[in-house]
């Protein structure tokens, strides 16, 4: 999943087994995030050929893919803008390539979408939409007019740290969460503060018109410590259930929520469920990592749904997911120490059915890095819990053995 993949050069790929399974042509697709992998996925399923754009070029991402493209920033895990713009050009230039779909990593680069869809158009929200959203003073300053409930927040330090949080509005993943005593003295424009609560850490996946939605799913989040960061996200189980009071506040909050900011397509909400309350953590304007939880409960994949609801402006008529239909899960294996995948290791993570974002042999990796994704399924969420540690373990115990 990690650095040594930052070079490669584009190339196509034949797809796998799982990729020709998609519902037929349905034209050409690009797909760009930091991770490409579940966006080119759903897109196959969806009968798209795609084209994905990312930064790590994993085994898995390139078969699903008519060609992938490095974006990578020669440093870190960003993207680099002029690599990316040049690729959105070439696919301008050919002929039946719909548009592009951005994932993670554009949350501090609403500029970068702007020029993005000036050369190709973007299938999701407006670039001002997630501008919007990642100003975190006057996004919670609107949330608190809308009467969504979220934990205290504020834009400068609390008196008394203690029970403190530092976030930061333009990044993901939970990477940026640290004990308020721990922000930087200087804060960046997305930095806040906000209120520690407990509770059990949860998303939903919604799809928006800009007006009306369906609520595609609810998950369960796996969250917890990597190093001294305490918040970092692991996964997410789903579909799951919650009580039916909450279920209504997370209603009412979609009614307000969608179209005040104008909400298109696939977008993810976390939030905090403790009992029948419901805590809004975060607004994430794009296809989130519970795609993975819910996109084989859809007929022809979430992104399908996704492209359609941009382009022609009409929801479908889409079922929620429930659990009826099988619950599944995913998670984040992160290294235990630094080390480099061996071509054995690279061999057995790909032989197994239940990894994803496959790293090359020859990708370094540092204490705490992503090395691959488990994924499970099962008739419960405790079931579907149980899966994933135990592959985790497996995935871990073979890194050691491989001295990584």
């Amino acid at each position: 999943m990690f650095f040594a993949t930052m070079g490669l050069q584009p190339v196509a790929v034949a797809p796998s087994d799982e990729a020709a399974r998609g519902l037929g042509a349905a034209g050409t697709l690009a797909v760009v995030g930091t991770s490409a992998r579940l966006l080119a996925a759903s897109a196959r399923r969806g009968g798209f050929d795609v084209v994905a754009l990312d930064v790590f070029g994993d085994r898995d991402t390139r078969a699903l893919a008519q060609r992938w493209e490095g974006i990578g920033a020669a440093r870190g895990i960003g993207f680099d803008a002029g690599r990316l713009l040049a690729a959105l050009r070439r696919l301008a230039a050919q002929r039946g390539v719909l548009g592009w779909v951005a994932g993670s990593g554009f949350e501090a680069r609403p500029e970068l979408l702007r020029q993005g869809a000036a050369i190709l158009p973007l299938i999701g929200n407006l670039p001002e939409t997630v501008a919007r959203v990642r100003a975190p003073a006057a996004f919670y300053d609107t949330l608190r007019r809308l009467g969504v409930d979220t934990p205290p927040t504020r834009p400068d330090p609390p008196p008394a740290p203690a029970g403190w949080l530092y976030k930061d509005a333009h990044a993901s993943g939970g990477w940026h969460v640290r004990a308020a005593g721990e922000a930087p003295a200087m804060l960046p424009a997305g930095g806040y503060f906000q209120r520690e609560v407990a509770g059990v850490p949860m998303s939903l996946l919604v799809l928006g018109d800009g007006r009306c939605w369906r609520l595609v799913g609810l998950a369960r989040q796996i969250v917890g410590p990597l190093g001294r960061r305490p918040y970092v996200y692991r996964g997410g189980i789903g579909p799951v259930g919650v009580p039916p009071a909450a279920r209504a506040r997370l209603r009412r909050m979609l009614d307000v929520l969608v179209p005040e900011f104008g909400l298109r397509g696939l977008n993810g909400i976390d939030f905090m469920l403790q009992g029948e309350r419901v805590l809004l953590l975060e607004l994430n304007p794009r296809p989130t990592a519970s795609l993975a939880l819910f996109d084989e409960h859809t007929a022809g994949g979430l992104l399908r749904a996704h492209v359609e609801v941009c382009r022609d402006g009409a929801l479908p008529d889409l079922a929620e997911a429930t659990a009826a239909g099988g619950v599944r899960g995913s998670e984040v294996v992160f290294a235990t120490r630094a080390g480099e995948i061996t071509p054995a290791l690279a061999d057995w993570l790909a032989a197994r059915p239940d990894c994803r974002d496959l790293p090359w042999a020859g990708t370094a990796h540092a204490t705490g890095d992503p090395v691959c994704t488990v994924v499970a399924a099962g008739a419960s969420p405790a079931a579907v819990a149980v899966s994933l540690a135990r592959q985790g373990d497996e995935v871990r115990r073979q890194l050691r053995a491989a001295g990584s």
